[in-house]
């Protein structure tokens, strides 16, 4: 992956420029170094789709919230939304069909629309794609298709995202797929933002980037290095946000992404591929509470609004902190005018014995299925769509994403863009966080200051949980099929 990014980021500079209607029309090089004349040793699709497929015009209707991933605007001036201009373009060219997309941007509505489509057994839509939250539960409540075994759909495929699908499958059944084709697989993943010039004032003796390629990036050097670096600016003796502080975070998502990043597990899978709960009683799950609670009570941190994160974003873009934990998306909303110098890093580890770093995604990320409605003689598009759409992503759009957007737009040096890329080699999910009626999703939120008392949380909670996985269970086994 790096030495394609590499490649593809140095013809991205080197290549002309060329107009979005030249692209269109397929007559010259673009930005991701995609050429009229492929060497012979070069695939021209990374998929394995036949070179012949026609599906003479059809069109794909797909109802989504996901504007960012699908919208078609040939007078798009940003690099990335030309990009997907063209992904979407090249496609329709290629399988002779149509994509229109039906694009609501509200959390929720895609899926209310989805619902009642089905429920009142029309076909006007072929595909589906929203936000994980607000989506998942269409599966347990019968209104998808099993893609498993789909006809042009290839989910061993590095284009897609393997451990994330898997992590949301039951048994043989594969309702959800998801990876390069959506931006927010990449933008929602969960990194450490670090001031990099403060950090070269107060731990000027340690190199930072260093210390992550050593695997010591973990929970405990996040509060060490955040208790040296704060100061009591205003010197009123309270930690707030006129201060310089070591650790600034919110209650929401980016806990769950701390929990992931440390490697704990809500559920795993049995032989048979059932899924079974492994939170209650986890030594893991209560060794990364106390160390979250240690952090989180710190003197050093502070606490900020419940808003998506965009407080502690904007506070740490602001530079008055040393260290917050967000999504990558937050580089591109909030950090495009910091002062200083920042740095991405991947979200630390329980300890030094882990032996990866890992990282999760936002709860929002768009994951896509066909609805059980869709016409039989669609299907077969739809797939090849799919599998079309993913592969031309990761040759094309999530190069350019990384290569020109984020890593050289908005991170300030190079070893930052080696972060990322592994930051995004081991995204991980978990079936009990995403089949969100579980309530795990967003346990470890509620948990900041309660240490070693989350066994017995857990424990109170045993109950509830085991009833809420049976009744997902049932309902996946009656919608089977």
């Amino acid at each position: 992956m790096k030495r394609f990014f590499v490649v593809f980021l140095l013809l991205a500079l080197l290549l002309p420029a060329v107009s979005c209607a030249d692209n269109a029309a397929g007559t010259s090089s673009d930005l991701t170094g995609a050429e009229t004349e492929t060497p012979a040793t070069e695939k021209l699709y990374l998929d394995n789709l036949p070179a012949d497929l026609d599906f003479d015009g059809r069109t794909i209707r797909m109802v989504t919230n996901d504007k960012a991933s699908f919208e078609t605007l040939e007078d798009a001036a940003d690099v990335v939304d030309t990009e997907v201009y063209k992904r979407n373009r090249k496609i329709e060219e290629r399988l002779n069909l149509i994509l229109e997309p039906l694009i609501n941007e509200d959390w929720g509505t895609a899926a209310s629309l989805l619902k009642s489509s089905v429920l009142a057994g029309s076909d006007e839509f072929d595909l589906y794609g929203g936000y994980c939250y607000w989506s998942i539960d269409l599966a347990t409540s019968g209104y998808m298709l099993n893609l498993a075994d789909m006809e042009y759909l290839d989910l061993e495929a590095v284009y897609w995202g393997k451990k994330f699908i898997d992590a949301m499958a039951y048994k043989n059944f594969i309702y959800w797929v998801t990876g390069d084709i959506v931006l927010n697989y990449t933008n929602g993943v969960y990194a450490t933002y670090v001031n990099l010039a403060q950090w070269n004032n107060y731990i000027g003796d340690t190199d930072l980037y260093q210390l992550v390629r050593d695997g010591k990036w973990t929970l405990d050097r996040v509060k060490e290095y955040a208790e040296i670096a704060y100061t009591d600016l205003n010197g009123d003796g309270k930690t707030d946000a006129e201060d310089f502080i070591g650790y600034v975070y919110t209650t929401e998502d980016p806990i769950d992404g701390m929990a992931m990043a440390a490697g704990v597990t809500f559920t795993e899978f049995d032989d048979e591929g059932v899924p079974y709960i492994t939170l209650i009683g986890s030594e893991r799950a209560v060794a990364f509470n106390e160390k979250l609670t240690a952090l989180c009570t710190s003197h050093a941190s502070l606490l900020t609004a419940s808003d998506g994160g965009y407080s502690s974003v904007k506070l740490f873009g602001s530079l008055h902190a040393l260290f917050t934990i967000g999504r990558l998306a937050h580089a591109v909303t909030f950090l495009r005018d910091m002062k200083e110098d920042f740095s991405i890093i991947p979200p630390p580890k329980l300890d030094e014995d882990q032996e990866t770093y890992l990282t999760t995604l936002h709860d929002g990320t768009t994951i896509l299925g066909i609805p059980k409605t869709a016409a039989p003689e669609a299907i077969s598009a739809v797939c090849a769509a799919l599998e079309a759409l993913a592969a031309e992503s990761y040759k094309s759009l999530t190069p350019v994403y990384l290569d020109v957007a984020l890593k050289n737009k908005y991170t300030r040096d190079e070893q930052s863009a080696e972060m990322i890329d592994l930051i995004r080699e081991n995204i991980v999910s978990d079936f009990g966080f995403q089949y969100t009626a579980t309530g795990f999703n967003n346990f470890f939120r509620a948990q900041t200051k309660k240490g070693a008392e989350v066994a017995s949380i857990m424990a109170r909670s045993e109950n509830k949980w085991i009833t809420s996985m049976e009744n997902i269970l049932e309902a996946l086994e009656e919608n089977a099929g």
